[in-house]
């Protein structure tokens, strides 16, 4: 798996997307998780992936036999095993604040600074909801 090449375009225009869709999956990598790919992409979170994927390889074991040495050498070559939360982190704060600021955006031009707050409360009332 490797990072989608506009990463870092995305991320400085606040338009990252989900983060199973931050990561391609490269020739090869169906070997490894075939069950989490659906139509080229993955078909789970990203966390279940990188749990799965340190479960069955036994990532965190020491005392591997060499051919599950050799296959867990190739998964940590194959796979951001270090680096997934940092973008799970930066997709998914992102998200929240393209919510946030499309409701803050709502609420501004439904108010202005003047109105009482009778008038105010009753943007929040059924029939007005804010749009996402």
């Amino acid at each position: 798996m490797k990072l989608i090449p506009n990463f870092a375009e995305l991320l400085h225009e606040v338009k990252l997307p989900s983060p199973e869709k931050c990561f391609l999956i490269e020739i090869g990598d169906e070997k490894y998780i075939s069950e989490f790919i659906d139509k080229g992409e993955l078909s789970c979170t990203l966390e279940e992936l990188f749990v799965w994927l340190n479960k069955k390889y036994k990532l965190k074991k020491n005392n591997l036999s060499s051919e599950e040495t050799k296959i867990a050498e190739e998964i940590k070559k194959r796979f951001p095993l270090e680096k997934w939360r940092v973008i799970k982190i930066f997709s998914d704060q992102q998200k929240k604040y393209r919510y946030y600021k499309k409701a803050v955006e709502d609420v501004k031009s439904r108010t202005t600074p003047r109105m009482n707050e009778q008038t105010i409360m009753t943007i929040f009332s059924p029939g007005w909801g804010i749009n996402t």
